[in-house]
């Protein structure tokens, strides 16, 4: 019997938020880049994500270039998830 998984809750500042709610442009990310903004309406700052969700922002920051959307992604989250993954 395999562990329950939970989701991954990942919380922001208010500058990190920011950078994921500006609106999509074009390209492959606006279902993605639309899920993050609806998990932070109305003043949210915590988003929760699934292994194949936190996967998949991991490839977009590190794999697709250096797009608009890339950036946003870098800025938003490279502290809370440097947080994370150092335990602090």
């Amino acid at each position: 019997m395999g562990r329950e998984r939970r989701p991954i809750k990942i919380t922001l500042t208010q500058s990190e938020a920011d950078e994921l709610l500006v609106p999509a442009g074009e390209g492959g990310h606006q279902q993605l880049q639309d899920h993050l903004r609806s998990q932070l309406a109305d003043g949210n700052l915590t988003i929760q994500l699934g292994d194949a969700e936190l996967g998949k922002i991991i490839r977009y920051m590190t794999q697709y270039g250096s797009g608009g959307f890339q950036g946003r992604l870098q800025r938003a989250l490279r502290r809370p998830l440097t947080v994370l993954i150092s335990g602090e």
